[in-house]
C-alpha cells in the first residue's frame, strides 16, 4: 500500500505527463504536492523500489518511466475512449 506522497506523486505524474506529454520539473511537484524536495525524492525513490515507476537518471525527472499508474489492488478508472474500445478490441 502507498503512502499519501507516493499516491499523489504517482497519480501527478501519470495525468501530468498524459496531459502535457512531458514529466513535470521539480519546481512543478512541488507547487502541485506542496512538499519539500527532500520529501518528493523520497517518495520517487519509494514508487521506484516498488516498481512503480523506472528512474535511471537521478538528477533528471524528465526521465522517469512510469510503469503502473494505479496503486495494486485498485480498478483504473475509464477513460472517455474505453467506451468505444469495447467495439473495436474484442
Amino acid at each position: 500500500m502507498l503512502s499519501d506522497i507516493e499516491r499523489k506523486l504517482l497519480r501527478i505524474l501519470y495525468n501530468f505527463f498524459a496531459q502535457q506529454r512531458r514529466m513535470p520539473t521539480m519546481n512543478e511537484l512541488e507547487v502541485k504536492t506542496g512538499r519539500r524536495s527532500e520529501d518528493i525524492r523520497a517518495g520517487l525513490l519509494a514508487l521506484e523500489k516498488d516498481n512503480y515507476i523506472l528512474w535511471d537518471d537521478k538528477s533528471c525527472l524528465r526521465d522517469i518511466v512510469i510503469l503502473e499508474g494505479w496503486e495494486r489492488g485498485q480498478t483504473r478508472p475509464l477513460s472517455p475512449g474505453d467506451a468505444n474500445r469495447y467495439f473495436t478490441e474484442y
